[in-house]
């Protein structure tokens, strides 16, 4: 016990040093770099510092996501290294204590930091990603941002906009154009504005379209449906809707609607699933290969340590410079298999799921046979 005590405070003071380190120099750059957006807002948002924590709050989390595998396998690569530098670790193994023992709390420590990062993907991320889905030029969300063209594949409306602003989730200029079985209302329908309304008091998901111009006279028309389903509301059918106004019904969500990237990478493996089964949506390979990720990102991360750890440990034991050289080499390989087998999924050339699991399937024995020196 006082071996693991040692040795994991040494990780854990390690990991904090880098940590901090990094994510320092990240925002501290970021921050002179966006310095004149910041001071701009200050003065909406109660004073810089509010705003400054506000804006990089969210980020720790994705900073510590994106970075947890690395800065794990760096403390651990430190805390061996210290103990190589001092003898310490010579001694360890002269007195009889084996290289598994010495390496078991680095492995523990590593092992927490991958469950602790599942556990930020799943709970965490989520609820905070809108908080760093605006940049620093767009930092009210009001500001109009670009929109690509979207279909619902549910009714193959195809939703068109000037612009869209995340403040509001709504849509500028909205242009849907209608298909021909709901195009009783003519090829489209243009109004000033779209916005993303959830489900609520017995009315489904979906988008409310403000002063609409074409067609014209829209209070007077009927509903639409399709398949037995509503699609489109007037003020004839729903009291709730104003005069000039009607509500299209779509599962597709704003997030969704404009193509955030944030959504799909941050979302939790449940929001994953049930995109997979929206039929609005018309998912592409890239949700079926996220979610497949999720189940193999802490395998990955353990075996990317256990072909770290032995540069430092293993019998033909290295010099810490020549160990980090290697380590750093055997990472940047490691993040090319992993990349190389997602860009295979997401071009078709292999499925999504053989996409997420090949790279453990190819980096999993590999990491078993060059951590196979410590189990003697």
């Amino acid at each position: 016990m006082l071996i693991d005590r040692y040795i994991g405070r040494a990780q854990l003071h390690a990991f904090v040093v880098v940590f901090v380190s990094l994510a320092g120099l990240y925002f501290v750059f970021d921050a002179f770099t966006n310095m004149e957006e910041f001071i701009t807002h200050a003065a909406e948002t109660g004073g810089l510092l509010k705003l400054l924590g506000s804006y990089y709050g969210g980020r720790i989390v994705w900073f510590f996501d994106v970075t947890s595998p690395i800065i794990s396998l760096a403390s651990a690569m430190f805390a061996l290294s210290w103990l190589e530098r001092h003898n310490e670790l010579t001694a360890l193994l002269a007195a009889g204590v084996s290289r598994w023992r010495i390496a078991r709390p680095v492995i523990v420590f590593a092992a927490g930091v991958s469950i602790l990062a599942a556990a930020s993907r799943e709970l965490v991320l989520p609820a905070v990603r809108e908080a760093f889905a605006r940049n620093a030029q767009d930092l009210d969300g009001k500001a109009l941002q670009s929109f690509q063209s979207r279909y619902d594949h549910r009714t193959d409306i195809l939703f068109r906009g000037r612009g869209v602003r995340s403040a509001t989730a709504s849509i500028d200029s909205p242009s849907l154009l209608m298909p021909p079985q709901l195009g009783e209302f003519g090829p489209q329908i243009t109004a000033s504005q779209a916005t993303w309304k959830p489900a609520a008091d017995g009315r489904p998901a979906g988008y409310l379209l403000r002063q609409v111009h074409e067609p014209v006279g829209i209070d007077s028309l009927p509903a639409m449906g399709l398949g037995g389903r509503p699609v489109v509301f007037t003020k004839s059918t729903a009291e709730w809707l104003k005069s000039g106004d009607c509500f299209v019904v779509s599962d597709v969500t704003f997030e969704q609607m404009i193509g955030s990237a944030n959504w799909g990478q941050y979302s939790s493996a449940v929001e994953l699933m049930r995109a997979i089964s929206n039929p609005s949506l018309g998912v592409a390979s890239d949700i079926p290969l996220r979610v497949h990720a999720r189940f193999t990102a802490p395998l990955l991360d353990m075996g990317l340590l256990l072909l770290g750890v032995p540069l430092v440990l293993g019998p033909s034991r290295r010099g810490v410079f020549a160990a980090v050289g290697s380590c750093v080499g055997m990472t940047v390989v490691f993040f090319l298999v992993v990349m190389g087998s997602h860009a295979l999924a997401l071009g078709d050339a292999i499925s999504p799921s053989l996409g997420a699991w090949l790279p453990l399937l190819v980096l999993g024995p590999l990491a078993a046979w060059a951590a196979e020196p410590m189990w003697r």
